[in-house]
């Protein structure tokens, strides 16, 4: 009986570290990032379809110097927050969509004050898993594995999936007005 209690106790605080938001300070909002998955690896980057039947949806892309992968973080006043790309500016924010064909998948709108807007940032040691306020912390921000949605993001039950465990690099672009404390 206190080995099954100790091992309730074990999970119980593994998966609250497992839900615990980055913090404010782990995210430097002066400065754009870049995202991957452990499943694809540093070397493909999420990006923004510019254009064509899937105009602003997402997708992970070979890393280049292109505005569509640099994604900028702007905190909100619940911890969450609200994610944009320097391809279509800070009045394009990263939304998902609900019902429909493209159903639990990311695209940018323009922003307001929706709650698929909203995103959270769940620490997994170095890396994150990303959720929304719409669908909540059990639905984690995943990548498709081929088909014609291929490399394209999709929310999905969270599970043990290294295409759920996304790396944020910081890069060296700074976003224009924005300051450390913003």
């Amino acid at each position: 009986m206190t080995n099954n209690l100790c091992l309730v106790s074990a999970i119980a605080l593994w998966l609250a570290w497992l839900l615990t938001p980055i913090s404010a300070q782990t995210i430097d909002q002066s400065f754009y990032y870049k995202l991957s998955t452990q499943f694809r690896g540093n070397g493909m980057k999420l990006d923004v379809f510019n254009g064509g039947p899937k105009d602003n949806l997402t997708r992970l892309e070979p890393d280049q110097n292109v505005p569509g992968q640099f994604w900028r973080f702007v905190e909100n006043s619940d911890g969450t927050f609200r994610l944009s790309t320097l391809l279509r500016g800070p009045g394009m924010c990263l939304d998902i969509f609900d019902g429909g064909p493209n159903d639990s998948e990311p695209h940018l709108v323009n922003c307001s004050n929706f709650p698929g807007q909203l995103w959270n940032i769940m620490e997994n040691g170095d890396l994150a898993r990303l959720t929304t306020k719409f669908r909540g912390p059990g639905m984690c921000l995943d990548i498709f594995n081929g088909g014609p949605d291929d490399n394209q993001p999709q929310l999905r039950y969270c599970g043990d999936f290294s295409g759920q465990l996304w790396t944020l690099t910081k890069t060296d672009k700074r976003v224009e007005g924005a300051t450390k404390s913003e």
